[in-house]
């Protein structure tokens, strides 16, 4: 077998996993290659682009180049020509695997009520393929000239069960009638901006799919949301994964590519994603909640270290948290909690945290949460689920009381005044009141791929 030579043009390339994961292909596939970075310009393409034809096997194509390659190409296989773009190159033939990676990802479109979220590139290739398989499509793009001229191209097309959204600002659809399944073609919620949550995400019924093409974070805010709902959700960092497999067929087309051990890359993919583009699992909510158990238990699955943010705040101050109560009081407690929780949230890499139960009280603590790249999850229990877990533990400070029934009037009222801190400041909401195993197997389907 020949040596490939291949790699990845666009621009900004800082952030790509493209290398990894061709690498990976390649030592899973027996391929001998090396698969390199070349951040160009789009007034260097016309210099560069026939030397790179000359030069490699063939190389990927991310923005801004993925049109304005077309004039550099000898020959499109039909994908290109049906979408307008080409993500991949071998020799000076263009080609399209982004179809092929989306296609596998198996998202339920035949007679769909489907929405797309987006315009671009991507979209234009999603839309086309659900209206290939006979979905009903809805098309919404924060422009709605490039709404409504994407369903102009599709009807040229012969197709017809197409329309752009007739509603802006907030969703209109209820969980009844909305849409059975969301395809989110936008950048929202895309690695740094990781809060961001697709437009339109509540107009999914219930029990829908929603699809994010957006594989960094893995899995994304909107994909956790819907997760945490109750429905279905995909990253897109199947869709990648694949694309580039359909690449490395074209370029090795006699390599032995084995389905069952390519899929395994998966997890070894998201990890060093994790590992390139930090992110922290930030656990809350009351006393009793799970957080510490759930957390080490999802540390030591994602291998990521684990923080329990009271045993920090322990070890600092060499005392249980009940004696910084009595010597110093509550106030003293919260703003040292304040200022270990900044510490942890600083430190480099993926990491899971879990919270005291009142931390979220300080604004200013929300605040840190909000402008660090984390995903504050809520962990959400009843209050006699919580009574049962806590009611023996002497150690908590809102259990100290002269007999158990003031103690736990006290607990009730503490949880009522901060139910509502906690979902409103949260990411996700996830309930928690089953045993601990059933939570932490809803937990890893949260945030799996």
């Amino acid at each position: 077998m020949n040596v490939i030579k291949a790699g990845l043009i666009g621009s900004p390339l800082g952030h790509s996993m493209s290398p990894y994961i061709h690498e990976r292909i390649m030592e899973a596939s027996g391929i001998f290659g090396k698969y390199e970075l070349y951040e160009i310009s789009p007034e260097e393409l016309p210099k560069y682009a026939p030397i790179l034809m000359r030069d490699l096997t063939g190389f990927n194509v991310t923005i801004p180049h993925k049109v304005s390659i077309l004039p550099f190409l000898d020959d499109v296989a039909p994908m290109v020509k049906e979408y307008g773009a080409a993500n991949t190159v071998c020799g000076k033939v263009g080609y399209n695997t982004d179809v092929d990676g989306f296609l596998s990802c198996n998202i339920p479109m035949k007679d769909k009520k489907v929405l797309l979220l987006g315009a671009g590139g991507v979209a234009r290739m999603m839309a086309i393929e659900a209206l290939k398989a006979g979905a009903d499509l809805t098309i919404w793009a924060r422009s709605s000239e490039k709404a409504l001229s994407l369903v102009s191209e599709c009807k040229e097309k012969g197709y017809e069960k197409v329309t752009a959204a007739d509603f802006c600002g907030s969703d209109t659809e209820s969980k009844e009638d909305g849409f059975d399944t969301v395809l989110n073609g936008t950048p929202c919620g895309m690695w740094p901006d990781v809060h961001t949550t697709a437009p339109h995400l509540s107009a999914l019924k219930k029990d829908g799919t929603f699809f994010d093409t957006i594989y960094n974070p893995c899995p994304t805010k909107s994909c956790m949301q819907v997760r945490a709902k109750g429905g279905q959700a995909v990253s897109g960092l199947k869709m990648l994964l694949n694309q580039a497999i359909a690449a490395e067929k074209i370029w090795a087309p006699e390599a032995h590519f084995d389905e069952e051990r390519l899929e395994s890359l998966l997890p070894d993919i998201r990890k060093k994603l994790w590992e390139k583009h930090p992110m922290k699992i930030v656990l809350t909510g009351f006393m009793g909640a799970g957080k510490t158990t759930i957390g080490r238990m999802l540390s030591d699955d994602m291998r990521i270290p684990f923080v329990d943010l009271d045993e920090r705040i322990v070890q600092i101050a060499g005392c249980p948290i009940t004696e910084i109560f009595k010597k110093d009081g509550e106030e003293t407690f919260r703003r040292m909690e304040h200022d270990v929780l900044k510490v942890v949230l600083e430190q480099p890499g993926s990491t899971v945290i879990s919270l005291g139960g009142g931390v979220l009280t300080n604004p200013d603590n929300a605040g840190l949460l909000h402008e660090s790249r984390s995903i504050l999850c809520y962990l959400d229990v009843d209050p006699d689920t919580i009574w049962q877990r806590v009611k023996g533990d002497k150690s908590r400070p809102l259990l100290q009381a002269s007999d158990p029934e003031t103690a736990y009037k006290n607990m009730c009222a503490r949880l009522d005044a901060r139910k509502a801190v906690y979902e409103k400041e949260s990411d996700v909401i996830l309930p928690a009141s089953d045993g601990i195993e059933v939570v932490f197997d809803r937990m890893k389907k949260l945030i799996g791929t």
